[in-house]
């Protein structure tokens, strides 16, 4: 995406809108622990992965080849 280029607005966007959901959902759920332990592990399998340290990254050997 953006041919590895770190921080333009289309990365911006795409992190900033699963941390604002995050938000709302934990407030809305009242932050009740297993639906926040859940809020939470999904946020960070979707916010890791953008980070510029895991460009070019391979987990587990998926996408190898």
């Amino acid at each position: 995406m953006d041919y590895g280029v770190q921080f333009t607005s289309s990365r911006k966007f795409l992190t900033i809108s699963p941390i604002v959901l995050y938000i709302l959902a934990s407030f809305y759920t009242k932050y009740d622990p297993t639906h926040f332990l859940i809020n939470t592990s999904s946020l960070l399998s979707v916010l890791l992965p953008k980070l510029p340290q895991f460009h070019g990254v391979r987990i587990f050997g998926i996408n190898k080849y």
